[in-house]
This record gives C-alpha cells, sequence and structure tokens, in this order.
C-alpha cells in the first residue's frame, strides 16, 4: 500500500508534466508545506519549537509572506525573533567569544521547510529507480521525460534501486539529459542570432524557460 501511495505522484507527474517531472513533485510538496506552516502547524508546539530554532530561508518566508495568514506568518516571526533574542542576550567580550557568537548564530539559521522536503523527495528518486525496474509502463515515460539536471544528479545517485535494470536506467536517463542539452544549446543560439541586425526572425519568449527547466529548475 506505501509503494502505491509513493508511486501515484510519481506517475502523474510523468504523464502529465511537460517539464522535469521531479520539479512537479517538489513544488506541489513544498506548495503544501507553505501552507502548513501559515495554518495548522502555526499553533502546533513542536512545529512552533522547530520553526523558532531552525526558522526559514529567504525563498520559503517569501512564498509565506505572498500567503494569505500574515497573522500567522507574525506570530511565527515574532516567537523566532524571541528565540534568537535569547542566544544574543549577552554581547561577546573578545574576537573568541565573537567567532562562537557567529557560529551559535549560523546553527540556528536554517529552514523547517527544506528539512521537510528533504526525506520525502529522496523516496521519490529511489522509488522511480524502483519503478523502472518493476513498473513495465514507466521505462517510456522515463526515457521522454525532460529532468533538470539538479534532479538528475538525485536519479544518479538513486541508481542502485533500478537492481537489474541499473545499466538501462542510467543508459535512458543519460540519453534524455544529453537530448535536453543539445536542444537548450540549439535554443539558445537561435535565440542570440534573433538580435543580430541582419536576422528579422523574432525570439521564441519560451526558449530561456526552457533552459532554465533543464540547467536549473522548473519552477520559475
Amino acid at each position: 500500500m506505501q509503494y502505491q501511495i509513493q508511486t501515484m505522484p510519481i506517475w502523474d507527474a510523468y504523464k502529465t508534466h511537460d517539464g522535469c517531472p521531479l520539479c512537479a513533485i517538489f513544488a506541489d510538496r513544498e506548495k503544501r508545506l507553505v501552507g502548513q506552516y501559515l495554518a495548522e502547524n502555526v499553533m502546533d508546539p513542536d512545529f512552533r519549537s522547530t520553526s523558532n530554532r531552525i526558522g526559514f530561508c529567504p525563498e520559503h518566508i517569501r512564498q509565506m509572506y505572498a500567503g494569505q495568514n500574515k497573522l500567522g506568518l507574525a506570530l511565527q516571526l515574532e516567537t523566532r525573533a524571541a528565540e534568537m533574542a535569547k542566544l544574543l542576550s549577552k554581547a561577546p567580550t573578545d574576537k573568541k567569544s565573537a567567532k562562537k557568537t557567529a557560529a551559535m548564530i549560523e546553527d540556528h539559521r536554517g529552514c523547517v521547510i527544506c528539512n521537510a522536503l528533504k526525506e520525502p523527495m529522496e523516496r521519490y528518486y529511489m522509488t522511480i529507480a524502483a519503478m523502472y525496474a518493476n513498473e513495465s509502463e514507466f521505462p517510456e515515460l522515463f526515457r521522454e521525460a525532460h529532468h533538470c539536471l539538479a534532479h538528475a544528479a538525485m536519479l544518479y545517485d538513486a541508481a542502485a534501486y533500478a537492481g537489474k535494470s541499473v545499466k538501462d536506467y542510467l543508459s535512458a536517463l543519460t540519453d534524455g539529459i544529453k537530448r535536453d542539452l543539445k536542444r537548450t544549446e540549439s535554443d539558445m543560439r537561435a535565440f542570440a542570432d534573433c538580435f543580430d541586425f541582419r536576422n528579422n526572425q523574432k525570439p521564441d519568449a519560451q526558449a530561456i524557460p526552457r533552459a532554465i527547466g533543464v540547467l536549473i529548475t522548473d519552477k520559475l
């Protein structure tokens, strides 16, 4: 049952998403987590304790600020400020203690949402490799998919879970990446050529987003 629950979002992403399916899975989980930290998690003592201690990264605090629950965000920022104020209750008195204070601040600067995304995403990478070996219809979807380089690296790392199909899995993954990189090179050259005064062609407005989707992230 757990395997089926884990594979359902993968099937959906590979069947319906034009870009990197793992970017789509990541974005969906990320959206839900951001929503939770603006809703039910606000009053949960365990979640609040963790967010007070660790905080949020710039990307996720921007997403939370763009959300609808400014009160929930304010409550979390209030107690986060109080937590950090405790750490800095005494001023350092010399270079050694100043370095210790700097290290202490860095130890408390992280992101609870990034942390919460890490483990389930790692399970998805392993499950995808296992699906390549065990689901007869999946290899074709995998070969046709457009994986961004960041998620491709994770899929390479999970190759052991493809079992006896590991060689074919790695070949399919690499061939797909090479195909997309070749197209990206061609797209960027064509885009740049449109700015040559001798060329009357109009640049493709989607060329740069496609290139970013391959090289960096499909989540713009």
